[in-house]
């Protein structure tokens, strides 16, 4: 059996309770609640509408996500194209800087002790 869970109609507090038509009794206030079988129908419809929103707003999020993200890359591809033009050794740029950085000497510990002459 699943747990759902319900607001307790006198004290207003949440409580869980197993799917199947019984008499329940609130943990907090003492009230004994009845789940029929038309309370369990009228839960049932519930959860499915609730669940076919939540579907309908992620198709909505994963259609404008994508065209977005279609968006993006169309102006990054022009951007790249209209810069490959100007210079074509645009895409070497960051190579040219790894280099540079690689040619550069390294500071080691041991000389910071050695007194500068």
């Amino acid at each position: 059996m699943k747990k759902i869970v319900i607001v307790c109609p006198s004290c207003q507090k949440k409580m869980k309770i197993s799917d199947k038509t019984a008499k329940y009794k609130c943990p907090h206030c003492g009230n004994i609640y009845k789940y029929t079988f038309n309370k369990k129908i009228i839960h049932n419809v519930k959860d499915i509408s609730v669940g076919f929103v939540t579907t309908l707003k992620d198709i909505k999020y994963n259609i404008t996500k994508k065209y977005n993200d279609t968006k993006a890359t169309y102006k990054y591809m022009s951007q790249l194209k209209k810069n490959m033009k100007n210079d074509p050794n645009w895409s070497n740029y960051r190579k040219q800087q790894e280099e540079m950085k690689d040619v550069t000497p390294k500071r080691l510990f041991k000389n910071f002790f050695k007194k500068k002459k």
